[in-house]
């Protein structure tokens, strides 16, 4: 008898159907995941051609986000680069609308909220012109999962060889911060820090990785994007002249001090605890 598992659909994005056969072995299961997350990929650059909404532009970078991991623990670096700049394609558009939602919170002057409005309405504008939701399209279609893949045993072998390796870097980067880390540092750390994030979730869905250091990650994630936004808020507000500057910087120095604190912590502690290594997989 056969069956299929719907995976959850979205206003935007249609669920998609795979079949558990399909899903034997390890490579097939892998395979299937990016296949799922292309699609979904896909159908997220289909509606963004068609109305931009705040929600489908994170769902697009949140999925080219998690291709990008895919082709990085492939070892496909031009593909996984590819997919990265795609994601940037978005950034400032993301950042304005998160922006904007920002300064309603913080009840700000209705003047300063209209020149946030128009600084996203001219981004949306742009990047309409641009015409990036298709050119997206086109990456995904030049970039099929077929010829990303790999052999079934090489997706295992990898899985080992990150493990220490990824570890090793995140000690790296914890090690090489200094007493009072800057913007920069934190940011690459946090960029450092998503993209371990995404291969955890990775390994986690093959039934290899650890659920705990996921969650270990998303909260440290959370709280240097939360530092970062506010650094990114601060330099909008100053760009758009918005007399909530003041404001804005107050609130930027205490998610500072939060970041700080969370990564100096984490930096005495080291890596170990956060990314545990599984010797075998002959459990699962």
């Amino acid at each position: 008898m056969t069956f299929t598992i719907k995976t959850q659909g979205s206003q935007d994005c249609p669920a998609t159907e795979t079949s558990p056969a399909a899903q034997g072995s390890p490579g097939a299961s892998f395979e299937a995941r990016m296949a799922t997350d292309r699609l979904r990929c896909l159908g997220y650059a289909k509606a963004l051609e068609k109305a931009f909404r705040p929600e489908t532009v994170h769902k697009l970078r949140t999925h080219l986000r998690r291709l990008q991991s895919y082709a990085e623990y492939l070892d496909r670096p031009k593909d996984a680069e590819r997919l990265g700049e795609a994601v940037s394609w978005f950034s400032r558009l993301r950042t304005l609308d998160e922006f904007e939602r920002y300064l309603r919170r913080l009840e700000v002057g209705a003047k300063d909220c209209r020149r946030a409005e128009k600084a996203l309405r001219n981004e949306q504008e742009d990047v309409r012109k641009a015409n990036r939701p298709a050119a997206v399209t086109l990456l995904l279609t030049n970039t099929p999962v077929a010829r990303l893949m790999r052999p079934g045993e090489y997706i295992a072998d990898r899985f080992q060889q990150l493990q220490p390796e990824n570890r090793t870097m995140l000690d790296r980067g914890l090690q090489e911060l200094s007493s009072k880390p800057t913007r920069k540092e934190l940011h690459r750390l946090r960029l450092l820090i998503k993209s371990l994030r995404y291969q955890q979730e990775i390994a986690v869905e093959m039934r290899w990785g650890n659920p705990q250091s996921v969650k270990a990650l998303k909260r440290l994630q959370t709280v240097l994007g939360k530092y970062t936004d506010r650094a990114q808020f601060a330099s909008l507000a100053k760009e758009l002249k918005l007399s909530c500057q003041n404001k804005i910087k107050k609130d930027r120095r205490l998610s500072r001090r939060k970041a700080r604190r969370a990564v100096l912590k984490l930096k005495s502690a080291q890596a170990h605890p956060l990314l545990p290594i599984r010797r075998s997989l002959t459990s699962v």
